[in-house]
């Protein structure tokens, strides 16, 4: 094995960096998005289907290691894709050259403005999570820059309609990642409210409506991130100290909707990658969401409360293995429309993939915003077995892991839950054991789950059920005792 002193170090001196038009501007320079699609534009570069940079913006005025690190390598660094095809190890490692900038909106406004005024850029790509896309109620569009990313669009698309005198051909395309429903869609309104209560006029609301494409899109590829354990090995390979390594698996699915158009600005396919074009994103999402994102919201919270730091590690447990078989049969898999036979195979896949040997994804990863992903991904299958007069109580038991871990009652060594601030304080400093309904309320108001009165009363109920039996008789004892029907008895003793 190489010494890292020996290598050199991944930067402009040491690679060329191709001339590339920035045109696509990317908001969020998280893990998932340079594993995902910063690695599909730059295969469909080297297969010479494209032609295109990216400009990395980070959206929030708070610290990013990785993306500093990633300016100090000059937009470099490698994804390292492992999984089995055909029943054989596969392994894919992509050098990713197209990223030419990486700015902070918040503090080099005119650098973040000169790229999203230029007139090669094309396209918007963002992944926020679940918590970006959202509505903020007076937010300054005349900020340098606004403090949401609704906010952020819709005072760029204005500058840019300005700048351009309103030509339709400086519209752009605007493809979102986010793990919640009509991403794109949403965003959209939320611009076009920003839009009025700015009073920016209807000549503006019609450029975004006509000249600016938005397109709902659903991502899959599971990618744990910076290979800490092995990352002497892998730099040894690439010959570089390579600082921003991602790693992920070798699975992956985009499909994105909407105009057609976007074929042509973001011909992925054309380079083999599995991308789908279609124009209704729906169908595809309630299989992906609920049974994918879904086992990840629920398993990740119970795995940690069990010691356990993968997802492969926890769901090799025997009482996790039989809580998500159980989980699959009798709450998702019939909320979920479509063949059976088709989404059962999709179900089987996915449980392959958790068991990916190559990959080891950090359950604490996943529990980032959890409360908001939990609405997202796992309240709908809540709802929908209430409606149809059924129970949904190992959903709900998922939800009681996250706010008895958010708690800090029960004690993960090196675990601190990453969530707004106001779901964290009314878990923590809000915790009542006398009065764990009351308690699961208040934490469901805090994160804005289920307005309806008697709903939000029920929820809060079988989950402060689930929560005193995690408590009372640990996370394992409760997680057997689901076998029987839940029950609203007290709190621990």
């Amino acid at each position: 094995m190489s010494d890292a002193a020996t290598l050199a170090p991944l930067d402009a001196t040491t690679v060329p960096v191709p001339d590339l038009p920035v045109t696509i501007l990317q908001f969020g320079g998280g893990k998932f998005l340079r594993a995902f699609v910063d690695q599909m534009v730059q295969q469909a570069n080297d297969a010479g289907v494209m032609h295109d940079g990216v400009a990395i913006v980070q959206p929030t005025d708070h610290p990013n290691r990785p993306t500093n690190v990633l300016r100090e390598q000059d937009g470099l660094y490698h994804v390292v894709l492992e999984g089995v095809r055909e029943g054989r190890p596969v392994r894919e490692v992509t050098r990713v050259e197209c990223v030419r900038e990486i700015v902070r909106a918040h503090d080099e406004f005119e650098r973040y403005r000169r790229l999203y005024l230029s007139p090669d850029l094309r396209m918007i790509v963002s992944n926020t999570t679940e918590a970006g896309i959202v509505w903020a109620p007076g937010d300054d569009l005349g900020a340098r820059p606004p403090s949401s990313f609704p906010g952020k669009v819709a005072a760029l698309l204005h500058d840019r309609y300005e700048h351009f005198g309103g030509d339709p051909a400086a519209g752009l395309a605007i493809v979102c990642c986010e793990l919640i429903e009509d991403n794109a869609t949403t965003l959209r309104r939320y611009v076009l409210r920003h839009a009025a209560d700015a009073g920016l006029g209807e000549g503006f609301a019609s450029w975004v409506r006509t000249a600016c494409t938005f397109h709902d899109s659903l991502v899959d590829r599971i990618v744990p991130g910076f290979p800490e354990g092995e990352i002497d090995a892998i730099q040894a390979e690439l010959g570089f100290v390579d600082r921003d390594v991602v790693k992920g698996e070798l699975y992956a699915q985009w499909v994105i909707g909407g105009d057609p158009a976007i074929r042509e600005l973001l011909p992925l396919d054309r380079a083999g990658l599995p991308v789908q074009f279609m124009s209704d994103v729906h169908p595809f999402r309630a299989t992906k969401v609920k049974i994918l994102n879904g086992q990840h919201t629920l398993l990740a919270p119970l795995g940690l409360l069990l010691g356990c730091e993968s997802v492969r590690e926890t769901v090799g447990r025997r009482d996790v293995g039989s809580y998500l078989t159980r989980l699959l049969r009798t709450e998702i898999l019939p909320t979920v429309p479509g063949d059976p036979r088709e989404v059962g195979a999709f179900a089987a896949k996915i449980a392959e993939r958790f068991t990916n040997p190559y990959l080891h994804h950090h359950l604490s990863d996943i529990t980032l915003n959890a409360l908001s992903k939990w609405q997202a991904r796992n309240l709908p299958v809540v709802l929908d077995a209430w409606d149809a007069v059924r129970e949904a109580p190992l959903t709900v038991f998922g939800l009681a892991a996250t706010l008895v871990l958010w708690s800090g009652e029960v004690v993960v060594p090196g675990f601190e839950p990453r969530d707004e601030a106001a779901v964290l304080a009314a878990a923590r400093d809000g915790f009542a054991e006398a009065d764990l309904v009351g308690w699961v309320r208040r934490v469901l108001d805090a994160a804005g789950i289920l307005r309806d009165d008697d709903r939000a009363a029920r929820l809060a109920s079988e989950t402060a059920a689930h929560a005193a039996a995690i408590l009372r008789d640990g996370a394992h004892a409760a997680l057997l005792d689901l076998r029987a029907p839940a029950s609203t008895g007290p709190a621990r003793a």
